[in-house]
């Protein structure tokens, strides 16, 4: 097997440059012909993922957080090319979902053991996806912990968390319209919508805890707006995954999602922040091929 590693070095408060001794070592006690990769900028996950599709690369491991697995996921996407992950950002969501370790040596141990199998893979104003993606308050707390935070000495839940207390005074919600399957769902003031392939966003968050990340299909989670202080009353049950219970919140399936949005809001997709009003979610089963453990 031929593998391209490519690593953000800035991810995870230089957790992924510490990484490379580690990655290096393990790779080059093993059978897997392979070279590194660090990235620059924005966009340079994704240019050598594509290169590595055109040069024959078997494989290509993001060793970075969320938003780097993404790029690269936007650059293998429809070619039979393996994903391997090795967890070095804030959130690792992805990580999770393939059940990946965090330990550095425990997830490249999970690659070289060769096991692979496949998942869905999302798409959604014209990028693949193949966690979740978050729209309203949940992406502007994003956003505030990728800018506004990302220097903070915190990551996982507790950065999620201090994101979240510095939205609460800022964030402005609008209407949406849903449609699953070509049926309309509901016309509704949202808090959050959530559409998931895997269970959990935010650095372990199970915002949709029955998603099922080979199922074919979409697990969509809406919550109504509430205001401030019964947003941090709600935030306990969220981080257990018994917000499904409340009776603002309701989960739904499907194959396709549509959302219409009455002003452009914030998105967050496996970590990388956009903006949009108008959403049409599309779903390619087994469109992805991962190391898992």
């Amino acid at each position: 097997m031929r593998a391209k590693i490519i690593v953000n070095p800035n991810a995870g408060r230089g957790k992924a440059e510490r990484a490379i001794p580690v990655i290096h070592r393990l790779f080059s006690a093993s059978e897997i012909e392979f070279d590194m990769y660090l990235t620059e900028g924005p966009g340079d996950a994704t240019n050598e993922a594509k290169r590595a599709v055109q040069q024959g690369y078997d494989a290509v491991i993001s060793a970075g957080g969320d938003g780097t697995a993404n790029e690269v996921v936007n650059g293998i996407a429809g070619h039979e090319v393996i994903l391997g992950v090795v967890p070095c950002g804030s959130g690792n969501d992805l990580a999770m979902s393939m059940e990946i370790p965090r330990n550095i040596d425990q997830a490249c141990e999970v690659i070289l053991r060769g096991n692979t199998r496949k998942r869905d893979l999302g798409r959604v104003i014209d990028r693949y996806f193949a966690n979740s993606v978050g729209i309203g308050f949940d992406a502007a707390v994003a956003k505030t912990a990728s800018q506004s935070l990302r220097n903070f000495p915190m990551r996982g839940i507790p950065l999620y968390i201090l994101a979240l207390f510095r939205t609460l005074r800022q964030y402005k919600g609008c209407e949406a319209y849903i449609t699953i399957d070509d049926e309309a769902v509901m016309n509704l003031h949202p808090l959050l919508i959530a559409v998931g392939i895997g269970k959990t966003y935010g650095g372990g968050i199970p915002i949709v805890p029955d998603a099922i990340p080979d199922d074919g299909l979409y697990d969509v989670c809406t919550v109504e707006a509430v205001g401030s202080m019964e947003i941090l009353s709600k935030l306990p049950k969220a981080l257990r995954g018994t917000h499904v219970n409340d009776p603002k919140a309701r989960l739904m399936r499907g194959k396709s999602v549509r959302i219409q949005l009455s002003a452009r809001m914030p998105l967050h997709m496996d970590g990388e922040v956009f903006e949009a009003d108008s959403m049409e979610f599309s779903i390619i089963p087994g469109g992805l091929r991962v190391f898992h453990r």
